[in-house]
């Protein structure tokens, strides 16, 4: 109820029609003790600034908290607009990918089913060269290490691939390694292998993920292109 109250109160119309100009977590919380990325205080509210200017705040539930490092800003689905990708978590059913825009959460993943389990955001790009921009993330990057890539569809976030044997966190650093690159016009994800001793390059191929091994991993900047 208390998001309900708070898009309600701070969206009028006009706003949705915006894009997000900037965003960031808010409203450090310790009601939920998972501490995976180092410390015991979460977020509970993300803060937006609309392209002209409106600033707005999300506020979460008592039953949830924003789990992650930073808002990232970026058009998630080739619209041309603006959306935020973002870690919520439930405090008893563990992690979700959402996606938010001016008009509030427009979509967001089935939470993994149990508390304290957590996903990292890896990126996001057009990986297979068909126009349309994939989400990346890691589905337990401690336990799990399942690659997953996603379409955001209006509403909704689409599964379309899967795949074992890699990682982009170690439990307790408040950072996130990896990420896009793109390298002779094709987007690539650039992931650790699950026993963080190989680079891998990611790219999506007959709607299936391949990897490229680049050498041994290196935490830092993203590997040159060949």
């Amino acid at each position: 109820m208390r998001l309900a109250l708070a898009l309600l109160v701070g969206l009028a119309s006009p706003a949705a029609a915006q894009d997000i100009a900037s965003a960031r977590l808010a409203d450090p919380t310790d009601r939920y003790g998972h501490a995976v990325l180092g410390d015991a205080l979460e977020w509970g509210a993300l803060d937006l600034v609309l392209t002209e200017g409106q600033a707005l705040r999300i506020t979460l539930p008592r039953s949830r908290v924003f789990e992650d490092i930073t808002a990232r800003i970026g058009d998630f689905d080739g619209d041309g607009r603006t959306e935020v990708m973002v870690v919520e978590t439930s405090v008893t059913l563990g992690a979700m990918l959402a996606i938010y825009d001016a008009g509030g959460k427009r979509a967001a993943t089935a939470p993994i089913g149990q508390a304290n389990r957590w996903l990292a955001p890896a990126g996001w790009g057009d990986f297979d060269g068909d126009g349309r921009i994939e989400i990346a993330y890691i589905d337990r990057p401690h336990l799990v290490k399942d690659l997953v890539l996603l379409r955001l569809d209006g509403r909704r976030l689409t599964e379309i691939a899967r795949a074992p044997g890699f990682t982009n966190h170690r439990i307790g650093e408040d950072r996130i390694l990896g990420g896009t690159q793109t390298c002779a016009g094709q987007d690539r994800l650039i992931l650790a292998s699950a026993d963080w001793t190989r680079r891998q390059a990611i790219t999506l191929r007959d709607g299936r993920i391949v990897a490229q091994d680049l050498g041994p991993w290196r935490d830092g900047p993203l590997p040159a292109c060949p």
